[in-house]
């Protein structure tokens, strides 16, 4: 009898390769403490469970497939209603949003229809000495009812973070509530790389 193909043994070694290499794919998120954060590795940063009032939507997301991160997180009750989109590139990330332009893109599409930028300013965050954004302020047409987009977008020599918020309301409130969920996020941990891998 004589047999075509690959050996049992060819086969084997074959099945084995491909699993070995699939497992040598480092996974970029990992769970961290005991209290729901999650560690982009690459850079530190970490996705906590809450922020302020606000709680984090399942777990963390990867961008693209590729080493970017980011998390959803939501306040649904109070007087205050929202949703932010927190991401994080590698500075060399080809990403849509892990540039500024392509970052407002996205931000004036999520804020609908007709929405033109409010302003424009520089934002910093208090609890890191010389980390400075841009945020950007969304204003819808007078005829559109609701919401408020907000978009903040900092740049370090190695990583990119862009928070893109959204208020059910708009207003000085919603304005506030926002900026106080960007401050209050764990900035002392980008660039950090705590080496899980």
């Amino acid at each position: 009898m004589n047999r075509t193909g690959p050996t049992p043994a060819l086969l084997a070694l074959l099945i084995a390769s491909t699993l070995t290499g699939a497992a040598s794919v480092a996974d970029p998120l990992h769970k961290y403490g005991d209290e729901g954060a999650w560690c982009h590795v690459e850079s530190g940063w970490m996705f906590p469970k809450d922020v302020g009032n606000f709680a984090r939507v399942l777990q963390p997301y990867n961008i693209d497939g590729n080493n970017d991160a980011g998390a959803e997180y939501k306040q649904e009750s109070g007087p205050f209603q929202g949703a932010v989109e927190v991401d994080v590139y590698a500075a060399d990330s080809a990403a849509t949003d892990a540039n500024i332009d392509g970052a407002r893109t996205t931000a004036a599409r999520k804020a609908g229809e007709g929405a033109k930028v409010e302003s424009e300013k520089s934002f910093q965050i208090d609890a890191v000495k010389g980390l400075h954004g841009v945020k950007v302020k969304y204003a819808r047409d007078a005829k559109a009812a609701g919401g408020q987009t907000n978009l903040y977008y900092f740049t370090t020599d190695r990583w990119r973070v862009k928070v893109l918020a959204q208020a059910k309301q708009a207003g000085n409130e919603s304005d506030r509530a926002l900026d106080a969920f960007v401050q209050a996020l764990p900035w002392n941990t980008l660039g950090t790389n705590p080496g899980i891998h």
